[in-house]
């Protein structure tokens, strides 16, 4: 069996999520068009990144400069970074929390009386 890519951990670990999302809210979820174009972009750079640091390996033999070396750690490290914060512009879920604190400062205002408004 052929072992995941970076990238494809990344989709999968993604999609049990929402699917555990939609399990405890009863309700079919998917991610819309925003999501699914964060996710190819996350699951690349995840892919670029793993393919750096493997190269970034081999190239740790002696024979690379210490500029290449800087260089592929600092492009693995971007595309690491890049990974995860497209990642984490993804919801999971059925939309923002709401706290208690706020809800009821929101249901005093809009229950006060006319007179006082």
């Amino acid at each position: 069996m052929d072992e995941l890519s970076a990238g494809q951990r990344l989709r999968a670990g993604l999609d049990e999520a929402l699917a555990v999302a939609a399990r405890q809210s009863g309700e079919p979820l998917e991610f819309d068009e925003r999501e699914a174009f964060c996710i190819e972009s996350a699951v690349l750079a995840a892919d670029r990144a793993e393919r750096l640091r493997a190269r970034l390996a081999q190239e740790f033999d002696g024979r690379a400069s210490a500029d290449a070396l800087t260089k592929l750690s600092a492009e693995a490290r971007m595309n690491e970074k890049q990974a995860v914060d497209l990642a984490a512009r993804v919801q999971i879920g059925l939309g923002a929390a709401k706290s208690p604190r706020h809800q009821r400062a929101a249901q005093a205002r809009w229950n006060r009386s006319p007179a006082v408004r």
